[in-house]
């Protein structure tokens, strides 16, 4: 969203992570950035699907459209429900740029023919303290990925930059948490331990409770902004980095959400509305995206690079 660019993220298990360079592997997944919803959906046609070298895609077979730009209709809002998810907007740190870009956004979705549902009746922070939410994993993830690099693999262990001196300043504040993680010890092997998504009870509830409050409103999707804050200054990531509402819902639940911009703060720092689905329901999201899209046309070119 900070590049004013289209993304999606599909159901954990629609996509696979082969090859995926982790940093929390059951809760990471492969997918398009594009210009366009478009071109997005042209992409989510070859990524999606079974993958032998992805386990976890087993649960998605039999689940994957066979063309998802069928979905992209200008009038692909009209009647569909959606609920604002109240928790990641309007908070204490919420930039208040972001928050009137966000408000147009709830306000052009109703003039494209969404019913807007204002607020989704969901108690998010419950959910979010659940046990084993987040798992301790990201040094164990980097030891299997750099192992399986084989000769290859400059270090197994992550935390061997910092014996370089080669990072920047974020950075080393980044690694020095992950101290603290056991390196060759699988999160469910841990003390105490943490499953993965699929075995993991806290994120599945999670999965569930949030299902069952779309269905009791009678939704088609959740929204919210992708960040609540500007995009960081490159000399100040370490104060300006917050707001990052994409990894609070999508991520944990396994529900698949695309972003689509809505508009600039600031005069030219992007800012991106996030739509969340029931899971496998991607064809919707790029449905509702693309009619948001062509109803507003918020993206704007880069300057300085021609047209492709």
């Amino acid at each position: 969203s900070h590049l004013a660019l289209v993304g999606i993220r599909s159901t954990i298990g629609l996509t696979s992570r082969d090859g995926v360079i982790p940093l929390s592997f059951d809760r990471d997944i492969a997918g398009p950035m594009a210009r366009t919803v478009e071109d997005a959906a042209r992409i989510f046609n070859v990524v999606a699907g079974y993958d032998p070298a992805d386990p976890y895609t087993e649960a998605g077979r039999g689940r994957r459209e066979t063309d998802y730009t069928i979905a992209l209709d200008e009038n692909g809002l009209r009647g569909a429900r959606i609920a604002v998810m109240r928790d990641l907007v309007d908070t204490e740190d919420a930039d208040s740029a972001v928050v009137r870009v966000f408000e147009q956004a709830v306000a052009d979705l109703a003039r494209l023919g969404a019913q807007i549902v204002d607020p989704l009746e969901f108690d998010l922070e419950e959910q979010r303290r659940r046990p084993n939410m987040s798992c301790r994993r990201f040094r164990y993830d980097m030891y299997v990925y750099l192992g399986s690099l084989g000769e290859g693999a400059p270090i197994r262990d992550v935390l061997k930059v910092l014996e370089t001196g080669q990072y920047s300043d974020y950075s080393e504040n980044s690694l020095r948490r992950y101290e603290g993680m056991p390196l060759d010890i699988h999160p469910a092997d841990d003390n105490p331990p943490c499953h993965d998504y699929l075995e993991n009870e806290g994120r599945q509830a999670y999965l569930s409770a949030l299902v069952s409050a779309m269905d009791a409103a009678q939704l088609d999707a959740i929204i919210y902004p992708t960040w609540r804050n500007p995009p960081a200054h490159i000399d100040r990531g370490n104060e300006e980095y917050r707001g990052d509402n994409s990894q609070v819902v999508a991520p944990a639940t396994g529900m698949p959400a695309i972003t689509v911009p809505m508009g600039f703060t600031y005069g030219n720092l992007p800012a991106g509305l996030q739509i969340l689905a029931r899971p496998y329901d991607e064809l919707l999201l790029f449905r509702l995206a693309y009619a948001y899209e062509q109803g507003t046309h918020h993206r704007m070119p880069p300057r300085g690079f021609p047209a492709l």
